[in-house]
């Protein structure tokens, strides 16, 4: 992706602007993002909750979604018995919210996936988007997209994110880490909060690589 930062900072709000009038997802998202991490906090929420963030995390995609995969994530996570559900949820949320004792730990966030993860079909991929809900100010979402902007974007040495090469599939933990710390990085150098941060990262996409792909066919 041919694309630097100058070539961002200065067009912030007409990329928020303009992935708010052309995602079809976007008013459900901003009700979610504002409202769904009280909610699983507080316990005061359905199944359904969590399956429309699982949801939502594949059909974000629009165009190349992978619908054999969608398909069978979003079923094993709707045949899920929600206490068992319930339970992974709220591990993940003691993890986010308990203190490290000491440097040898893992980080929070890491002990919240480990907690995801347990949740039949969820990866690391899907359980980043319930990271993100659970916290949006402090976590984010990853898949192909938000990768290869981020990494576009943090690419020179100011930055201590690793993001190099091709997509991580599957993606690990590790690599996780290293994606948020690019996204950090990124939203501090642009001044903006995380939803803000994804709503850029997915207008610059599609301005830059599906416009380009839109060019290429016409």
């Amino acid at each position: 992706m041919d694309l630097s930062l100058a070539d961002v900072e200065d067009r912030v709000a007409d990329h928020v602007e303009a992935y708010r009038e052309s995602a079809p997802f976007h008013p459900v998202e901003a009700e979610a993002i504002g409202s769904l991490s009280d909610a699983f906090r507080a316990g005061e929420y359905g199944k359904r909750d969590v399956d429309w963030v699982v949801r939502w995390y594949f059909r974000r995609a629009v165009t190349d979604i992978d619908h054999e995969e969608r398909r069978a994530v979003e079923a094993a996570v709707a045949d899920t018995e929600p206490r068992e559900l319930r339970g992974a949820m709220w591990d993940a949320i003691d993890a986010l919210d308990e203190e490290a004792a000491d440097g040898a730990r893992d980080p929070p966030h890491r002990r919240a996936l480990d907690a995801l993860t347990q949740i039949p079909g969820v990866d690391t991929e899907v359980g980043s988007a319930l990271l993100w809900f659970l916290e949006p100010d402090e976590y984010f979402v990853v898949g192909e997209r938000e990768w290869a902007v981020v990494a576009a974007l943090t690419g020179d040495a100011r930055s201590g994110a690793d993001l190099d090469g091709p997509y991580p599939e599957p993606m690990t933990v590790d690599a996780y880490d290293r994606f948020l710390d690019g996204v950090r990085d990124l939203a501090d150098r642009l001044g903006v909060d995380h939803w803000h941060l994804y709503m850029v990262i997915r207008s610059v996409h599609a301005e830059t690589v599906d416009g380009e792909a839109t060019a290429e066919e016409s």
